[in-house]
């Protein structure tokens, strides 16, 4: 969904950043070749997200602005 997505807007996957809660929303960024933003809340069932080397990390969504 995230190539097909790139593809849609017409923008290479290596520009593109996906924001995620999960190490299913890491993993899948990692295999569709974008950075990954991990937020340290949500669904990751109470694991420290970082374990999982996200890109980055942020606890709130504000620290993107």
């Amino acid at each position: 969904p995230l190539i097909h997505a790139a593809e849609n807007v017409k923008v290479k996957i290596k520009e593109c950043i996906m924001i995620g809660d999960s190490q299913h929303d890491i993993a899948a960024a990692k295999s569709a070749g974008c950075q990954v933003i991990a937020v340290t809340y949500g669904y990751n069932h109470g694991q420290d997200i970082r374990q999982f080397n996200p890109d980055f990390v942020i606890d709130s969504l504000t620290e993107l602005l």
